[in-house]
């Protein structure tokens, strides 16, 4: 196959996933022979032979859930063994070509098939002791929970991302603890700003903004909109803004030219702060956050929160990041701060003070 792709000059994107899947397929059985020399009644799965996935777009895929549980149950019943080990990241298409599963597709996979098993528990291992934070709906469709374990560090407990807590401490029922439960941040994105008097009240307009957005295949991370209807803002990857931006101003052309767009801005070098988890319905959320940002003096550019209230999504510049992640952190007391207190010339109440510390 290599041999062709040099001949050929290129390679198809179908010749590269065949090429590709090969780390998994060797990975997999090597493995599985170490646990075999271990006594473990175990085998090991070319999940291209079970998984059945079709393109959705220039980076995802969508499972076949259905056609996959037919070919898994027909797998393991010529298969039969205590322990599998399936190979990650690769899949077919339904015409039997092999494929992947596009970005972060090894978790993806391990997600795919706790489904199709309805297992208990999913256990993603990679190379942190877990995760700060997480979407709370991005939890599989049979309420499966999904662990995240650091491989490096076993004695780590991790993460468990569920639909509800593991654990509800009665007295922490009353703290904004028990209702955000992490913060997360995505670096290199640029806000997109299309604004103009002549939006208001213009049907389509958002359909034309997004549609260029496709077009160019750009990936929108946040959408931003107040009901003025006078601009909407939408924030993308920094290396496909200049992309996203002469796409708009061509669809744009004419009614920037006859002023009923004033402009579409590119604002570089932003942050996106999200805020996740069991915050649905619980009043004084918002107004925690923006005062934490507000204290610390950092300025909101843009603001997204859907009405599930599970996330609100801020946008900051970059260089305000870590100050805004410590003020967020520290006002939900979700990190323990430590304060360096030093005494001097200690006296009589000084020392007390020192005495009563000892205790």
């Amino acid at each position: 196959m290599l041999r062709a792709i040099y001949i050929a000059g290129h390679g198809t994107e179908s010749f590269s996933a065949f090429v590709a899947g090969h780390g998994e397929l060797w990975s997999a059985q090597i493995l599985s022979a170490v646990l075999r020399k271990g006594g473990v009644d175990c085998t090991w799965m070319d999940t291209r032979d079970v998984l059945i996935v079709t393109p959705a777009g220039s980076n995802q895929v969508d499972p076949d859930y259905e056609e996959s549980e037919q070919r898994l149950n027909n797998w393991l019943s010529n298969n039969p063994s205590k322990v599998v080990v399936a190979t990650g990241f690769i899949a077919s298409t339904p015409q039997n070509i092999p494929t992947t599963l596009k970005r972060d597709g090894s978790d993806f996979s391990a997600a795919i098939m706790g489904a199709l098993f309805r297992a208990r528990q999913v256990t993603i291992w990679t190379d942190v002791d877990g995760v700060y934070s997480a979407d709370p709906r991005k939890v599989m469709q049979y309420d499966i929970p999904i662990v995240i374990r650091n491989i490096f560090n076993l004695s780590a407990p991790g993460t468990k991302i569920c639909r509800a807590p593991v654990i509800e401490v009665e007295e922490d029922k009353q703290k904004l603890v028990a209702y955000v439960k992490g913060f997360a941040t995505i670096d290199n994105l640029a806000l997109v700003n299309v604004e103009g008097t002549g939006m208001a009240g213009v049907p389509g307009i958002a359909s034309s903004i997004f549609a260029a957005v496709k077009d160019v295949g750009a990936n929108v991370i946040m959408i931003s909109q107040a009901s003025s209807e006078h601009s909407v803002c939408f924030a993308v990857p920094e290396k496909e803004v200049k992309a996203v931006a002469k796409a708009l101003e061509a669809r744009f052309r004419q009614a920037l030219s006859a002023g009923r767009l004033s402009q579409v801005a590119i604002i570089p070098k932003l942050i996106l702060a999200a805020v996740g988890q069991k915050m649905a319905s619980t009043p004084g959320v918002s107004a925690t956050l923006f005062n934490a940002l507000a204290k610390a003096n950092i300025n909101i550019r843009a603001i997204a929160q859907g009405c599930s209230e599970y996330n609100i999504t801020v946008v900051v510049k970059r260089e305000d990041c870590v100050r805004a992640l410590r003020a967020v952190h520290s006002r939900f007391y979700l990190s323990k701060t430590s304060i360096a207190v030093g005494i001097i010339g200690p006296g009589l109440i000084g020392a007390t003070l020192l005495n009563q510390l000892r205790d």
